[in-house]
């Protein structure tokens, strides 16, 4: 080409009429790991693109969602390439003889994007790659010092540019593409939501691409959501790695690279295999519970689903009447022990009270059957504070005179307020052994800095010993997406529920606190279930009338 310009202009054209000769031919990347140039035989770190058969299909398919203006997710282990692909990509359009080949690239933060001389940007790699294609590809009038800026590269001869974004609410709003890259996607924080939306309405095809982190944010929602199409790229694909694939006796899926990436991240605390390399959702993201348990219990419940009744609540005055509705939020698991003894400490009754915010945000109740250390009812949804202080009044009447546990933070003091007309037996946080005094004591449970950890510790440990008795499946989905946030304070991911993981670990503090029940509960314990030969359970039916 440096000989012949004609031959050049012959090789230009059908670079960019082919899209992988471009690739194998013209454009180049960097790869300054020894061990790595090595292998392929080389000695300088900017190497050409040696295609394999994973890249080739994935560099078609993302020209295929380009051309027709379809979503395309990228899910991958680390270093596969990706980001070094799909801007090659970009560029090959870019480059072409005509208008309106307009795409941004986005990250998390504006340093990932564009910082001149790191080239761990996306902008810096796009350089890389335009700046050592041969001149003849070099677009008329092109200025390096007018055309190339931070976060924006413009094509002079057909108007065409590739422009830079980081995340923010409005990403991508200020313009029109052919596609948009958003970057390590699953860990753009607190607006991934607002920035893919706002996103659909500037670009066709948008390319999320990440390593997974946690199930809480939105690359994971799309991901699992079957409404757009996902590419995996696992390490195995990539032949170096996957050469003397081996599966171990659990049928993971190993070699002796991937064995000795494990050994060489043992020691690394911030290291995290399922992230980086098994794309493992479970695992990744700070999860703040044992999520795969949490997912087995899941899918557990949702395998075998129990015939639990239904309600919507009629408020009349103070009372709260349950009516049978098969998409009522109250449920009603089991009926209370028939009240042949004293059942003065048996039930107990924890819950959340909602913040009041205008999104995603519930009150949350469960009653508690201390003798067989199970969940007996439980409700969630956005209620009035009065006709939720009614409700937990109703269901302490229905479990006999249950303790209550409400969260006093925020617009629990209204609850708390309406149940001291109605009921004495409300949480006391000092001393339940010495009775209650209304006046003096101060009433519900607080949730706050030295108490949150606490409670949060003691639900984790019941969930691992599998003692929690909880059967309410949106609860474990929430649990999925309560982490340990990058304060060390466990939450919610933002935009999600945690509800249901309160008022349940509001559950388990009221329950060690409460006087063990009466020695005579234990002896109505077995005469409250029909027992067969083998000693399996058999409850009594719920019934509606009952209720």
């Amino acid at each position: 080409m440096n000989a012949d310009p004609e031959a050049a202009q012959v090789q230009k054209a059908i670079a960019l009429k082919d899209i992988l000769h471009f690739f194998k031919y013209h454009a180049c990347t960097h790869e300054p790991r020894p061990a790595f140039l090595k292998m392929y035989g080389l000695t300088q770190p900017a190497i050409p693109f040696l295609l394999f058969d994973y890249q080739e299909d994935m560099i078609l398919k993302l020209q295929e969602h380009i051309n027709q203006g379809i979503d395309l997710l990228v899910e991958k282990s680390r270093d596969m390439g990706v980001s070094w692909l799909v801007i090659t990509v970009m560029l090959h359009y870019f480059l072409q003889p005509v208008p309106g080949n307009d795409f941004l690239l986005g990250s998390r933060k504006f340093e990932y994007v564009d910082r001149k001389g790191a080239e761990d940007t996306l902008f810096e790699k796009a350089r890389y790659i335009f700046y050592r294609l041969h001149s003849v590809f070099r677009p008329e009038g092109f200025d390096r010092n007018r055309h190339d800026n931070v976060g924006l590269i413009q094509n002079p001869e057909t108007g065409s540019f590739i422009r830079g974004e980081a995340n923010n609410a409005n990403f991508g709003s200020g313009g029109r593409y052919k596609a948009a890259l958003m970057d390590e996607f699953a860990k753009w924080e607190e607006t991934d939501e607002q920035a893919w939306t706002s996103m659909g309405d500037s670009a066709p095809c948008r390319i999320p691409v990440s390593t997974p982190w946690g199930l809480g944010r939105k690359f994971a929602q799309l991901r699992f959501s079957g409404a757009i199409e996902v590419l995996t790229l696992h390490w195995s694909l990539h032949p170096l790695k996957s050469a003397g694939l081996y599966k171990d006796q659990d049928g993971k899926q190993r070699s002796p690279w991937y064995d000795a990436e494990c050994e060489r991240r043992k020691d690394d605390p911030e290291a995290n295999i399922g992230q980086e390399l098994d794309i493992d959702y479970l695992t990744t993201g700070h999860p703040y519970f044992d999520n795969k348990g949490v997912s087995d219990r899941c899918s557990e419940l949702m395998a075998n689903p129990e015939k639990v009744e239904r309600f919507d609540l009629l408020h009349e005055g103070e009372d709260v009447k349950f009516v049978p509705h098969p998409r009522g939020a109250l449920f009603i698991r089991r009926q209370p022990a028939e009240p042949r003894g004293l059942w003065s400490f048996r039930y107990l009754i924890s819950a959340d009270v909602a913040e009041g915010l205008e999104v995603s945000d519930n009150s949350a109740v469960y009653v508690y059957d201390r003798l067989l250390g199970e969940d007996v009812a439980w409700y969630a949804g956005r209620i009035d504070t009065d006709l939720f202080a009614d409700l937990l009044f109703k269901l302490s009447k229905f479990y006999h005179n249950a303790y209550i546990a409400p969260e006093n933070n925020n617009h629990g003091h209204a609850v708390i307020q309406r149940l001291k007309r109605l009921t004495s037996r409300i949480m006391n946080e000092r001393d339940f052994s010495q009775g209650v005094d209304l006046d003096r004591d101060k009433l519900g449970w607080n949730t706050n800095v030295q108490t949150r950890p606490i409670m949060c510790s003691d639900l984790r440990e019941a969930l691992r010993k599998r003692v929690d008795g909880i059967h309410d499946v949106e609860f474990f989905r929430e649990a999925l997406t309560f982490v340990l946030n990058e304060r060390g304070k466990p939450c919610a991911v933002e935009g999600k529920l945690d509800d249901r993981v309160i008022a349940q670990a509001i559950k388990f503090q009221l329950h060690a606190w409460l006087p063990s029940p009466k020695k005579a509960e234990a002896v109505e314990r077995i005469d409250a279930y029909d027992y067969d030969d083998e000693f399996e359970r058999v409850p009594r039916p719920v019934g509606a009338d009952a209720v």
